[in-house]
């Protein structure tokens, strides 16, 4: 690397340390601003946190405990089959769409009416309601009294409904992700209620399964014993029919025929069949139209029940009506997003319509077709045995006889075994069973105290940093001496405390001159010294934007201060309108400083010099009119160059410059001028408006004042300036 590389290089990592150097100053100097903000308000903070908890405590307090019971039950995944009876009432198929409608199952309000029923709890949990529950049953009382039967029956079937409604929601009723169970959750005051209810339901859910599947085993059954009654009928009369013709033509067999006997076999194997698949399809289009006729529709035939079609439009008809559900609670039966939903809805019913009427046209097509297949074998086989050129009709007419007597004895054999296996009916199984019954809660299940009081603690703080941080938006006063000279764009000389009301203000620092206050006041008088090096203040403007802000008594402790090193001293009560050093000084003028320019009093008669000082006070009487023409005259200016010449100081405590334009003709005069601001009370834009109009009209402003400040709480806003020094070295001072 040569020189100038290492050059470069030096000059980026200095840089580099200066920025970081920099920044981590900035943060600290964040942290320490929002750590004393913190420590200065704390009892806001404190405040907001006690208020929540005791909110809290109250609220739990109030709050019934509530008891859960749980339960898992699980769908079975795999059923013991002894018979066929899965082809009258199919198994569950076992997709999470099945499922999910079992959960529908397990909330719907008939089982939940039969839970009710079952425990008796129609007067209990119609009893829990909420408050606008409470108004509308007071007012059904006194608008409807119960005084026929029939009011009474609609009277219970409310009070029904009521508990039903209670009853569904304290249950709960999840599907557990990835597996196959159920999770139960029933929530109640009473314990033991809980885990009572969470069983019967488990119960009832079983047996409704058993009861549904045994009315359908039922229904299936009565079908086949009517068609067993017509089918033996009809075998009989086939087999009466083909003996009586055997009898008549005296014919003992059916041979002799031309046609080669396994091709008549086959053929009449092949009609048996066909006879008996049309049949059997029959059988299925009959079922449907009775079904249809009956007003049920054909969406229970095993057929509509296993299309995957339909049953993928069914589950998403279920979660259309399930959103339609949450749309209609949350926005209203005309909301745009309720009115798409609920034409989806339709869309998917017409669909499914239209599925089963798709089915229920092939049931019928396939009836035609089988009845089409019957008939063309038994065209071939009219074809086969006219060519075979038998000559004896009567053996035709035998083998059709019993051909038709044997398609009718199979037929009447399948329905006979399928009615033996529908007889079993005590073998059905529920598709569901319990993995986990309920027990009794040992502990309540809400409020979580636990959780609650730490919510309440967590808000309460929030809700209290709030706060804080709101006071501290809202605080437009001057805290420390960075805001005055950031704020107002001019050096900050000095920082006063605020002296205790029981001393002797005006004499404080002749009194003590050991003290903070007039340490402090010294500072400033350096300050200004420093600021005027080479050619020393002798005409000093004492001012700020609002009166008090304790401008009267800063001139008067500078004056008296500055009398005590031996220098000569006026102090100029220059506030016409609303004089205050004779009133602070215990002086009681005849004439003040408006009658001097006036000409009404003489200057040696007005002046008062004060006991074992160099200082005289020129004080001056209320007097509000013409106070601005009177310090602009020829006279003031004649007064002021009077006064360099016999003193070596001269402190005038002007009017505020906000309130009156007093203050601004003084400064045309003055050598230096000092601007008050109280901590924390003077408005931060107001004292800057004040600072604005003096420059702007050239006062010689030499620095700000900080009067009447609180130190041991400025101590928090600022741990480096004075209020800091104050208290850890307030030996050095004598109060």
């Amino acid at each position: 690397m040569n020189n100038a590389h290492r050059t470069v290089w030096n000059d980026f990592m200095s840089a580099t340390r200066s920025h970081f150097s920099t920044h981590m100053q900035g943060v600290e100097w964040s942290m320490n601003s929002t750590l004393a903000m913190l420590f200065r308000r704390w009892m806001v903070l404190a405040a907001s946190m006690a208020v929540t908890l005791a909110l809290a405590l109250v609220l739990l307090f109030m709050m019934q405990p509530q008891y859960t019971a749980s339960a898992i039950m699980q769908i079975n995944t795999r059923s013991e089959q002894v018979t066929k009876m899965q082809d009258v009432v199919g198994s569950m198929a076992l997709t999470d769409a099945a499922i999910r409608t079992e959960v529908d199952v397990l909330t719907s309000r008939k089982l939940a009416a039969r839970v009710v029923k079952a425990l008796n709890l129609q007067d209990e949990l119609a009893g829990q309601k909420s408050f606008f529950g409470y108004v509308k049953s007071a007012v059904v009382m006194m608008v409807m009294p119960l005084d026929t039967p029939t009011e009474q029956d609609d009277e219970a079937k409310r009070r029904m409904a009521e508990a039903v409604s209670t009853f569904l929601r304290n249950l709960k009723v999840a599907q557990s992700p990835r597996s196959f169970t159920i999770r139960l959750q029933y929530t109640s005051p009473d314990p033991e209620l809980a885990g009572q209810v969470m069983n019967t339901l488990m119960q009832e859910y079983l047996n409704n399964q058993l009861e549904e599947k045994f009315e359908a085993t039922r229904r299936a059954s009565s079908w086949i014993d009517q068609r067993l009654s017509q089918m033996q009928k009809q075998v009989q009369a086939a087999d009466l029919v083909v003996q009586r013709y055997r009898e008549a033509n005296n014919l003992t067999s059916a041979k002799g025929v031309l046609l080669s006997e396994q091709q008549l076999s086959e053929l009449n194997s092949q009609l048996i069949l066909a006879r008996t698949e049309l049949a059997e399809t029959q059988a299925k289009y009959n079922q449907a139209r009775r079904l249809q006729q009956s007003g049920r529709g054909i969406e229970s035939a095993a057929e509509v029940l296993n299309n995957v079609l339909i049953s993928n439009l069914r589950q998403q008809e279920t979660e259309v009506r399930r959103e339609m559900a949450e749309l209609s609670t949350r926005y209203g039966e005309r909301h745009p997003r309720m009115i798409t939903v609920r034409n989806q809805l339709g869309d998917l019913r017409r669909k499914i319509a239209e599925e089963v009427s798709k089915i229920q046209g092939s049931l019928e097509n396939n009836v035609a077709v089988v009845q089409a297949r019957v008939n063309t074998l038994q065209e071939q086989l009219d074809t086969l045995e006219s060519k075979t050129n038998l000559g004896n009709d009567a053996n035709i007419r035998l083998a059709e006889l019993e051909r038709q007597a044997e398609a009718e004895r199979a037929l009447y054999e399948s329905f006979l075994g399928r009615s033996k296996e529908l007889a079993q009916m005590d073998l059905a199984q529920s598709d569901a069973r319990v993995i986990s019954a309920a027990e009794t809660p040992l502990g309540p299940s809400s409020p979580k105290k636990a959780l609650v009081l730490a919510i309440a603690l967590v808000l309460g703080a929030g809700i209290g940093l709030a706060l804080i941080f709101l006071l501290e938006m809202l605080d437009a006063g001057f805290r420390t001496g960075a805001q005055v000279e950031q704020e107002l764009d001019a050096p900050l000389l000095g920082l006063l405390g605020e002296l205790p009301l029981e001393d002797d203000l005006p004499h404080y620092v002749v009194n003590k001159p050991t003290s903070a206050f007039t340490e402090g006041l010294r500072a400033v008088r350096t300050a200004m010294q420093f600021a005027h090096p080479d050619k020393p203040a002798q005409v000093l403007l004492v001012s700020s934007s609002i009166p008090e802000e304790g401008k009267s008594l800063f001139a008067i402790s500078l004056a008296q201060l500055t009398a005590q090193s031996g220098a000569k001293v006026l102090l100029v009560d220059a506030d016409m309108r609303r004089p205050s050093v004779a009133s602070q000084l215990a002086l009681k003028p005849k004439a003040g400083l408006a009658e001097v320019l006036v000409g009404q009093a003489k200057m040696k008669d007005v002046l008062v010099t004060l006991p074992g000082t160099k200082l005289q006070v020129l004080p001056s009487l209320p007097n509000s009119q013409f106070s601005q023409e009177l310090l602009g005259s020829q006279n003031m200016h004649k007064l002021l160059d009077e006064w360099r010449k016999t003193y070596d100081m001269i402190v005038i405590d002007s009017p505020p410059v906000m309130a009156v334009s007093d203050a601004i003709t003084l400064a045309g005069m003055a050598d230096s001028m000092l601007f008050m601001v109280r901590w924390g009370s003077t408005p931060r834009a107001l004292a800057a408006n004040a600072i604005k109009l003096l420059r702007a009209c050239h006062a010689p402003l030499t620095g700000t004042v900080m009067t009447r400040v609180d130190l041991a709480r400025q101590l928090s806003y600022s741990p480096g300036e004075y209020g800091y020094y104050h208290g850890k070295y307030k030996g050095y001072y004598t109060e």
